[in-house]
Order: structure tokens, then C-alpha cells, then sequence
């Protein structure tokens, strides 16, 4: 008797268990984050950061799942083809309240079959190009913030470097569209007294050697809008290490590398001065809880990224030369970024 009891009250406990679980299924809110990143990555890692601390302070429980496309490098035609497959499936299968999309590949395979659909809201962050380019500028369930190179501060940086003389300033990027988002936001900014000029795209490390060589003949700095997209030869498909390509370029530039990339300085650079992905995080993060709450995305102005964080490598500037004031030192020592 008392063992058929303490059965029956088991079975109890774990069908009530059961019924709480599909309860808080049905119930709570569905959140999907979706990456075109990998979780390895230490941009993607910061967002994920300031994203998850933002979003608790929303008072209800809510599901939510991470999607990473891990479309880093230089990934083929077939590859961004199977992500995008499999993160659409992703949101058809979870059904989310809100999507919310970090980066620019994400919300270019993700976002255009959903744009206006009822029962969805979507957050982006992350995003280089125009609202026109992935119909964000139309849709009315999208809110977001989008990621501006900080060109005040890195002027800023060019005069400091210079000491006051003009600098002239070399472009040069690998042929993946996050790179080719960013010369036209350079190209629109007045640098003056220093000079920048045309940017040069090029998909092969031997081609990217051949211009480092040339255009360090020309300029004093040289601004790389991408380089983990490289091609180890021309015409071929296996991608060069993202460390591989910094310690050459570092090594044989005679113009100082500078860039607008998180993980630039990680990667064997001296100097970068990036927008924050903690501001992109953060944003996301209290537009979802806005949105959970019965906010509707039209009530949000979409807004460009003003945070930018200073990442440097006092020893590798010095061995040029170079030096900048103490606050830019101060800046990545408070930031977690100066190597």
C-alpha cells in the first residue's frame, strides 16, 4: 500500500512537473537571437554579453534561443546558402515573439521573408549598411541600431598620431560585403587636413601583399576595412588565418596598419578605434524587453552606434614611432583592450 502510495504521489510530482514545463513553453515569451558569427568569436561574445545582462532586467521569464550562422572568413556561396536554410528553419521552428539579429549577413539571409509578417518583431544591431538595403526603411515591425565606424575619433587619432602634421591615409580590404559597407561610410567623411585616399578591395593574399608593399609608398597609415576574407590564392577557396595576415601586414607595411575592428589589436594590429558592442548589445537587449512588454517597433526611433572603444598595442605603435597621449592608454587599460 504504501509503496503503490509513494508511486502514485511520483507520478504525480513528474506529470505536474511536466504540465508546469509546457505551461512556461506556451506561455512565456519566445525570443530567438540569431549570429552571423560564431560563439567563439570575441565580437559575438561581447554582444552576447550586454545583450543577456540587459534582457533580465525584463520582469517576466521568457524562452529564448541563440543561433549561430558562423559565417566568419571567407565562407562559399553553398555555405551561406546552408546557414541562411538552417536559421530559417530555426524560425519557423520556435516561432519567436521577437528576432533579433546581430550583423549584417544575418539580417540579409534571415530578415527579407519576414519583414511585416504579423506575430513578429524584429531587433537588429550590428548593421553596416543603409535601412534600404534589407528593407528595414519599409517594414514596420523592425527597430534596431546600426554600427557607424567612428570617423570623429579616428580623425582625431590621425592628428594626434601626426602631431599635428597632415597624414595621408591608405584604404585597403579584403572583398567580403562587410568590408566593401565600410569605404563608403570612410569616402563620406571630411578628413581634413589629412588625406584619405580611394579604398582598394582585393579577395587574394597575394594581391593583398602586392598592395601593402605599394601603398605604404604612399601614405602614412593605412586603413584596412577587412582582412579575414582572404583567399590564400587566387581563384582558390581556403581562406588565410586572420593572426597570419595582421603579423605580415604589421611586419611589411611601411604605412601603420589601422582599423576600425574589436578584434584587429588581438590579432597582431597596433591600433583600432571601434564602435562598442557593448552599445550594440545593450540596444538590442532594451529594445527586446520594450518589445516584450507591448511596445510596438514603430514607437522606436532606429538609431547609429556613438560608443566607440580604443584598442592598442602601446609597444607595436612604439617601434614606429609612434605615440599617443596618455588618455587613448588609460582608455584601453579601463576597456580590458590594451596588449
Amino acid at each position: 500500500m504504501k509503496k503503490s502510495l509513494a508511486a502514485l504521489l511520483v507520478s504525480v510530482f513528474l506529470l505536474l512537473s511536466l504540465l508546469l514545463v509546457l505551461y512556461f513553453n506556451v506561455a512565456s515569451p519566445r525570443v530567438l537571437v540569431i549570429h552571423t558569427y560564431d560563439e567563439d568569436f570575441g565580437w559575438t561574445q561581447a554582444l552576447d554579453r550586454s545583450y543577456r545582462k540587459e534582457l533580465k532586467a525584463y520582469p517576466r521569464s521568457v524562452l529564448t534561443r541563440w543561433h549561430y550562422m558562423r559565417l566568419g572568413g571567407a565562407p562559399s556561396e553553398q555555405h551561406m546558402e546552408t546557414a541562411a536554410a538552417s536559421a530559417q528553419r530555426a524560425v519557423e521552428a520556435f516561432e519567436p515573439d521577437v528576432l533579433v539579429v546581430f550583423d549584417d549577413i544575418a539580417a540579409k539571409l534571415v530578415t527579407p521573408a519576414l519583414l511585416n509578417r504579423p506575430g513578429i518583431r524584429i531587433v537588429f544591431a550590428g548593421i553596416d549598411a543603409e535601412p534600404a538595403a534589407y528593407g528595414f526603411d519599409t517594414a514596420s515591425n523592425t527597430t534596431g541600431i546600426f554600427e557607424r565606424i567612428p570617423v570623429a575619433a579616428l580623425r582625431e587619432a590621425l592628428t594626434q598620431l601626426g602631431h599635428g602634421r597632415p597624414l595621408t591615409m591608405a584604404c585597403l580590404g579584403d572583398a567580403r560585403a562587410q568590408a566593401l559597407l565600410e569605404a563608403p561610410q570612410l569616402a563620406a567623411y571630411d578628413w581634413s587636413p589629412h588625406k584619405l585616399l580611394p579604398c582598394e578591395q582585393t579577395d587574394n593574399y597575394p594581391a593583398w601583399q602586392d598592395r601593402v608593399a605599394a601603398l605604404g609608398q604612399k601614405a602614412d597609415v593605412l586603413f584596412i576595412t577587412g582582412y579575414q576574407g582572404l583567399h590564400r590564392a587566387v581563384g582558390g577557396y581556403k581562406s588565410v588565418p586572420p593572426a597570419e595576415v595582421m603579423a605580415w601586414t604589421e611586419a611589411h607595411s611601411k604605412a601603420l596598419p589601422l582599423a576600425a575592428k574589436n578584434g584587429f589589436v588581438p590579432d597582431g594590429g597596433s591600433l583600432a578605434i571601434a564602435s562598442s558592442a557593448h552599445e550594440q548589445g545593450q540596444t538590442a537587449g532594451r529594445l527586446t524587453a520594450a518589445l516584450l512588454q507591448g511596445r510596438s517597433p514603430s514607437e522606436f526611433l532606429v538609431v547609429q552606434g556613438q560608443a566607440f572603444v580604443v584598442l592598442m598595442h602601446a609597444e607595436r605603435l612604439a617601434r614606429r614611432g609612434y605615440h599617443l597621449p596618455a588618455v587613448y592608454e588609460a582608455a584601453a587599460r579601463a576597456a580590458g583592450t590594451l596588449n
